[in-house]
This record gives C-alpha cells, structure tokens and sequence, in this order.
C-alpha cells in the first residue's frame, strides 16, 4: 500500500470460498481458472475454447482438467492466508501459506507457452523443516516417474481424456523426487534454518513429451516476466489514476485487465467479449456491448470496434436486429445496447464509415420494430398497458410475468427504445433528410406508448408512493432494469414521480452490507454488479451521489481479494448460496466503468460540460489527500489534472492541451463536510462560478490553475 495512503476496502462481505480468478494473457484462448481456499489452490482448465462455439450461442466450454496443490511442513498442512493479484492489479495470483515456521508463496502466471507456478518455501525458524508439496491431476493419468522410478523427468500424462504422451504438468527441473502417486508431481525436501528454496510447476500448452528436453532448456523466469509485462502495457496505454484508495486504483487497473481476459477468438476468427470466465464463457451482446462502452472511455478503441463489429453482425434479413440466432433471443434489448455502443464509439472517434455502415442496421432494425409493434397494437385495445409495446418476450436477470420467465417487460422496451433514439440521432449526425422523419415518428411513437403504458400499469402503494415493475402491474421477481428507465433511455425525467418512486423501492431493501436486493434470480439476494449499473447514475443525476460512491465502496468489499465477483448470491458474509460463474464478467465491467465516470463524466449530465469528481468517495477530498488523472478521454478531448486537499484550501490544476477549451469544466468539490462553504482565493487560465461545492470553470487557456478556500 502506498504511502499516507488509505483504504475501506477489505472484502469484508466475500462469498465462501472457493475464490476464483482466471490467468491468461491479454485476448488469449488459452485460460486457467485458479480457484483459492485454505487448505489447497486448483488448477481448472479446457482444452477447448470459443472457436467452437455457435456465434453469439451460450454454449459452456467444459472443463477437462483439475490439479490439487497441496503442501505440509513436518507433515502438518500449510493453511493459506493471502490470495491476491501479484501488483495488486495482474491477472496473475500471488498464494500464501503457512504451517510450523515454514512460509510458501506461490505465483502464477500465463506465459505464450503456458503457466509457470513458482513456488517458494522459507523456514523462518533455527531447526530443519520436512517440506512436502504435491500437484496431482484430478484424473486418471500416470507421471512418467512413477512407472520408471530412474527416469529424469517428472511429467504427467493421460491415460483417458488425450493422446497418453500429451503433458498436462510436469517439473521445471531434473529431479530425484519420485511422486507421491502416479497422477503427481511431487516436491520434498529439507529446508536447514532460515533456509528458502524455489521449485517451478509448469501447465504447458498442448505439448507432448517430444518436447520435454525443449520444456527443460526454456527460459520460464524470462517468459514468466514476459507475461507480465504484457498486462503492465494495458495499464501502460490507459489513463492515470493516482487516487488517495490504493484499492479502489487497483479495483480500477484489475477491472480493465479483466475486460482483456474475458475476450477472446471466436469461431469466424473474430474477437470478441465473454459474459465470464467459465459457466458464461461465452459471447452475447449485453457483455461485449458493456465492454465496448468501458474500453471506449479509456481510449481502447480497436477492442471497443471488434466487439461491436462482433454483436452488430446479428442481424436477420427482415432487420430483426435482436440476436434471434444468439444467446439474446426475445429479449428485445440488444438492438438498443448495440446503437448504444455504436453511438458511443462515433462520439469518441468520429469514424464517420463506420456510423454509416451501422447506421443501416440501425435502420432497417427501427423498420422492423415499427412492424411488431403495429402488431401489439392491433392485439390490444388502446386503453392496454401492452398496446405499441414490444410483443412478449423472455426477461433474464430475474425479471418475471407472475411466475412466467416471458413477458411484456418494461427494461427491454426501455433499451428497445434508446436504440430508436440513436437510429434518430445517427440520421441527424449523417444528415439523412430522407430517413429522418421516419425514425423520429417510430422512436416518439415508441417513446409515447411506454410512457402511456407506464401511467396505466404502475405500481400504487398505500400510503400513494408509485414505482415501475418489471411489467404492468407486476410485483413479481426482480426489478432489474427499471432504473434504465432514466439512465441511460431517457424515457423518464430524473425528478419525475414515477422515478422518485421507482429508486425509493429499489434502494427500499439494502443489505447488511449496503447493497440493494432483490435485483436479480435470487429473492432478497445480491447481483452487485446492478448497483454500479444505472442505479448509481440514477442517483448522481439526482444529486444523491453519496449513495453511489457507498456502492462502490461496498461493491468492492463484496468482491473476493482478487477483485473477481461471482453472478449472484445472498448478502451475508461468506454467502455459501451462489449463482452463476464464479467469476463474472458484469460487475468488473461496472467497476472499470464507474471508477471512471466519478472522476471524469462526459455524457451523463447531458450539459455540454465535463464533470470532474462528480462521485468519488468523499474521503478522497478528505485533508492531506491528492488525486493525479492524466490522459483521460473524453468526448472533448484528453484531460489531465490534479487535486490537493489542505485543511482550509482545494488546489485544482488541469492540463487542457489535448482538450477543446470552449467547453466548460464543472468541478464537483466532494468535502467530507458538505455543509462548509467553498468560495475562489485564485484561478489563473480561466474563470470560475461556485454553487454550493461545485465549480464551473470556463477555459481561457491550456493551462487553469485554481484555489478554492474550504470553511
């Protein structure tokens, strides 16, 4: 941790074990899944992988093999007692235990050529220690050693599952160890006092005992700082975020690499995101759409194009553009998540052909649209909270007609119709006068409808409180996506009563933990990714960015040591109730993405200005703290600035070079008493306008400099 730094961050609310995290590199298709408990760390991965997969289909790749490591110390079991990323941030795993004085770290990271496990042993104590540490495959497999005791080599292979020369582990080194059981390898030794000693553990990829002397003879100490090296250059590409929580900078750079281990090849040779690491690895639309948008905003724009390239292929001759060949079938959201993300990328880029080429889907998509919902409306009588809605289709993320999995769902008319809004502005920005008249009218059409629909079918408390349900006058499952309705659709007003209501009920029911429940398949369970999704933006546009800033906090700690979420579960610590993948790609989407937007918002407030600190925790302006953001992407250029907090003074400067200076800079001054005053001692490079604890600055150079007195 770094210096004068501090943090709230303590996974204090982590699930059971056990703790998972998937090491790779960058886009690769080679993946090993670590799973973490006390007593032992396993090995899980597949020799298949996504190229086999139908597009866009959930189709789980197998898992075909697992390997338990264990290790004693005078035949006492060592018990983990750290897991964590290695640098805090690398999808890589550093892994501590400990028994009878003898300390054993063990490092693990993806190479080209496959996974080196380091493992290191230090008696820390004056008397010898008997050291015993066993790898063994979890099948039925024979290590070379154990059929010819005199062989050199200690190196797993098949009997069933592959070719009976395949190396599925071996030992770095030549060794005299024979192994405990045939599917081992083994390590025992003497460690004298305060004596450490090193052992390697390699998981090749797809090699077969011809290579075995190769295998030997390779640099492992060179590839695995290779390895490395290739996560520290995605962090290397990204914005700085110097920030006064050393584990909300690392929640950052851990998320963003995450987004880079949940993409891979897909069977056209496309790259595109996953939905996790294992149960969901497999490509949709929502996951690779929520992608492109994160990447967007840090400036990773060829990832942030071939995931939209990817989902905006799934289009039906008749324009459905709603994935009826992919894992989104009848949820009606997709088209709206992909114009999102195309509008996104246009802002971000201003790659004009690549709007125009997508701006036909978006087109023939909002045509065929129009045609469904002409059907709703003959179905239905005018006065039916069902007439020009999407017809029924399937909800996802818990959301339920009753107890039926199929509805008229209120969040995926919302989404349908943010991607008519886009088709509207794409027309707009293209200047397609022929087409433009025809995508308002089906946008406000759709627009209008829900807006009707939601007046009919809302929810009336007693006590006069109203609030949207997943459908018309539906309190069953989750309430998933109402939120949407304000961000990022645009349907509803932030102020308007039905969104006053509906943010009441949703944050009416917050777990011991601090999260909201019942947002998702579990009842009165968590989904924590859905409080950093439109939850929080929804409460900063409502000035109520405390809430949000709490989520993040308590996101975090609901997250294993190594920043990996599983989908679902219940809200207590070391919930044993778990669903979905153990490391799911939703919630490190959101983290990446919310620690992003609290610092730096270009879209959000829809003023024209860049919002600075708009939510960040308010111990981050706490005395004696700084903020460092540099190369920051936004739609009006790069940013760069710093913040430092005395006792009675905020000192605020900003690098605008990359930046279009025309546009304002509102300063959000987050003090942890939000009751002091904040008034201008100085400015220099502009001029300044306080209301309350926000500062609109107006550009006159590259270069501002402002002192604002706190008190």
């Amino acid at each position: 941790m770094k210096k004068n730094k501090q943090t709230k961050i303590d996974f204090g609310y982590a699930f059971s074990e056990p703790h998972r995290i998937c090491v790779c590199l960058p886009n690769s298709s080679n993946k090993t899944l670590y799973d973490c408990t006390k007593d032992s760390l396993s090995m899980l991965w597949s020799d298949s992988d996504t190229t086999h997969n139908p597009l866009g289909a959930y189709k789980r790749v197998r898992l075909d093999w697992k390997v338990k490591i264990i290790a004693k110390c005078n035949d006492v079991a060592m018990e983990a007692f750290s897991w964590e990323r290695i640098e805090g941030y690398i999808p890589s795993l550093l892994y501590k235990a400990k028994a009878e004085g003898a300390n054993l770290t063990v490092q693990c990271v993806a190479t080209r050529l496959g996974d080196v496990i380091k493992m290191s042993v230090t008696n820390t104590t004056g008397s010898d220690k008997n050291i015993f540490i066993d790898a063994c495959v979890l099948d039925n497999t024979i290590n070379t050693k154990w059929a010819d005791f005199d062989c050199e080599y200690s190196v797993v292979n098949p009997i069933f599952n592959d070719a009976s020369d395949r190396i599925v582990i071996m030992d770095a080194s030549l060794t005299d160890t024979v192994p405990s059981r045939r599917e081992s390898v083994t390590y025992a030794y003497t460690l004298k006092a305060k004596e450490t000693r090193e052992s390697m553990l390699i998981r090749p990829n797809k090699k077969y005992n011809d290579d075995i002397e190769v295998m030997l003879k390779t640099n492992w100490n060179a590839l695995y700082e290779q390895g490395l090296n290739e996560w520290r250059n995605i962090i290397k590409k990204a914005p700085v975020f110097d920030l006064p929580d050393p584990m909300i900078e690392n929640a950052y750079k851990a998320c963003l690499c995450d987004i880079f281990v949940m993409r891979e090849e897909m069977a056209d040779g496309r790259m595109a995101g996953l939905a996790g690491t294992e149960m969901y690895r497999s490509s949709n639309t929502g996951e690779p759409c929520f992608q492109a948008l994160t990447l967007g905003k840090y400036g990773f724009f060829e990832p942030a194009k071939e995931n939209i390239e990817f989902v905006a292929s799934f289009q039906l001759n008749n324009g459905s553009w709603e994935d009826d060949k992919q894992w989104g079938k009848y949820m009606w959201a997709s088209s709206g998540w992909k114009s999102r993300c195309i509008q996104h990328y246009y802002l971000r880029t201003k790659d004009r052909a690549f709007l125009e080429e997508n701006f036909e889907r978006m087109l023939a998509s909002a045509r065929w649209s129009k045609a469904q919902r002409e059907k709703t409306k003959k179905k239905n009588s005018p006065d039916s909270p069902e007439w020009g809605l999407m017809p029924r289709g399937m909800g996802d993320g818990g959301l339920k007609n009753g107890d039926d999995l199929f509805g008229v769902f209120y969040p995926h008319n919302f989404m349908h119709c943010m991607g008519l809004e886009a088709a509207v502005w794409a027309a707009k920005e293209l200047q397609r006068e022929d087409v433009y008249d025809e995508l308002l009218a089906t946008y406000l059409d759709h627009k209008e409808c829900i807006l009707k629909s939601l007046q009919i079918g809302h929810i009336k408390e007693p006590d006069g409180s109203v609030w949207i349900g997943s459908c018309a006058h539906n309190t069953s499952g989750s309430r998933w996506a109402v939120a949407d309705a304000v961000y990022p659709t645009n349907i509803l007003p932030v102020d308007h009563p039905l969104a006053v209501g509906t943010m009441n009920k949703l944050q009416g029911n917050i777990s011991e933990g601090g999260l909201p429940k019942n947002l998702g398949w579990i009842h009165d369970g968590l989904w924590v990714a859905i409080a950093l999704d439109a939850m929080a933006y929804v409460n900063i546009l409502a000035d109520k960015a405390d809430i949000s800033a709490d989520y993040l906090v308590a996101a975090l700690n609901h997250g294993t040591p190594l920043f990996t979420w599983c989908e679902e579960r219940t809200e207590e610590k070391g919930a044993k109730r778990i669903t979905g993948d153990l490391q799911h790609a939703w919630t490190p989407i959101c983290v990446a993405q919310f620690i992003r937007d609290m610092l730096v918002s270009d879209y959000l407030f829809k003023d024209d200005m860049l919002h600075l600190t708009c939510a960040v925790p308010r111990y981050f302006y706490k005395e004696g703290n700084a903020m460092n953001i540099k190369e920051a992407p936004a739609f009006q250029g790069k940013i760069s600035f710093s913040i430092e907090v005395s006792k009675n003074t905020v000192t605020f400067t900003a690098d605008l070079c990359s930046f279009d200076i025309n546009r304002e800079l509102c300063l959000h001054l987050r003090l942890p008493n939000r009751n002091l005053e904040v008034t201008v001692q100085s400015i220099s490079g502009g001029s300044a306008v306080i209301t309350e604890q926000k500062a609109v600055i107006k550009p006159d150079t590259n270069k501002i400099k402002a002192v604002f007195n706190i008190g």
